[in-house]
């Protein structure tokens, strides 16, 4: 099983907002969608955006791409329209007090 990292803090993440962050090498997107807390891989798999500049629908639990509008799944990380191909990793997350740590779900 892959090792949790502190990766933010919960307060650099409130209801509604997005950020980037690090996993050793691994570019990681960080979405509050109304309180709950998803990671997925930041890159888009069709032309290399940041998800995390993205359009997020809260009642869908999704992620366009800011340049061409592949959307990706939040809780799966599958992709659901084209120019995307190919799914995003996922990453569990937990929350310590005012941490925010995460592990790649595979």
């Amino acid at each position: 099983m892959s090792e949790y990292i502190v990766v933010a803090e919960a307060a650099q993440l409130p209801v509604g907002a997005t950020l980037a962050v690090k996993y050793g090498d691994q570019e990681v997107g960080l979405f509050n969608v109304r309180g709950t807390i998803y990671a997925i891989g930041n890159v888009c798999t069709h032309a290399y955006a940041q998800l995390h500049d993205g359009y997020v629908d809260d009642d869908d639990c999704t992620v366009d791409c800011p340049l061409h509008g592949a959307r990706f799944s939040l809780k799966t990380g599958d992709y659901y329209t084209l120019p995307a191909v190919r799914n995003v990793a996922i990453y569990h997350v937990q929350i310590d007090g005012t941490q925010i740590s995460i592990a790649p779900a595979s």
